[in-house]
Formats: structure tokens, sequence, C-alpha cells
């Protein structure tokens, strides 16, 4: 599992409906800075040992990060439903996400729905006392 923190456009990134980023806006994204690379695919070993892949189109990498060591650790981002992610981002990624949101004209929003500042760290308090506005279902 993991936490994930998306740039979005919606209200709240989860929701079915609203503005979305294009799968081109991001891919013209990654392709207009230079301390992005767009990878296609990603290798990762579990803590078990057991190494996984993914292949998606849209995966990109921030070769800047300075947690980044090759084939060890990498500050991944991609896309899906109109967002665009990263799993488990620390304070200095989600900082580049935040310029990365600003550029696109959109929000960086954790998965609790709770807003992200320029600085990578919650704006103020989440929303509904701690429980965002995650739809009830969406608990289990």
């Amino acid at each position: 599992m993991g936490y994930d923190v998306h740039i979005t456009r919606k209200d709240d990134w989860s929701d079915a409906e609203g503005e979305e980023i294009s799968v081109e806006e991001w891919l013209h994204y990654v392709g207009s800075d230079k301390s992005m690379r767009l990878d296609g695919e990603a290798q990762a070993t579990m803590d078990s040992g057991v190494a996984v892949g993914i292949k998606d189109e849209t995966l990109a990498v921030w070769t800047e990060w300075e947690g980044r060591k090759d084939d060890v650790n990498q500050a991944w981002m991609w896309y899906a439903r109109g967002n665009v992610m990263a799993k488990n981002p620390d304070a200095a990624m989600r900082r580049k996400m935040f310029l990365i949101a600003d550029e696109l004209n959109a929000r960086l929003q954790g998965d609790e729905g709770e807003f992200y500042d320029s600085t990578g760290e919650v704006e103020g308090q989440r929303r509904g006392g701690g429980m965002g506005k995650k739809k009830w279902w969406k608990f289990w």
C-alpha cells in the first residue's frame, strides 16, 4: 500500500467529475523540465527481496531528488484518472510536486483530502475533522 499525493485540478482528487489534467499536458511538462525523465517503466525490490515492475507510458522520475539511488530508490510520478501522483513522497518531493502543480494550474492534495503548500507541508487542518473528503465507502 502506501500513501499517495496527487497533483489535481478537481475539488477533491478522488472525484469522478471535475477538471482533469490531460495526459498530453503531463507528458509535455515532463519533456520541458530538465530535472524530469520519462522512463515508462519502474523496477523495485520489496523488503522481502521480491523484484516487482510496472510499465506505464506516463511514468516519470525526478532525477534531482536527493534520496535517489539508481536501481534502488527513485522519485517516480505518473498519470492516472486526470491526476499526477506519487507514492509516499517525502517533503522534498512534495515541494517539487507543488512546483509542478503550479505549472499545471493545479493543487497538491493527499489521499485524505489535505492540501500541501510550497514547502511540502500541509496547509492548515485537514477537512472534515481529519477524515478528509473521502466517501464513507472508500474507507473499507
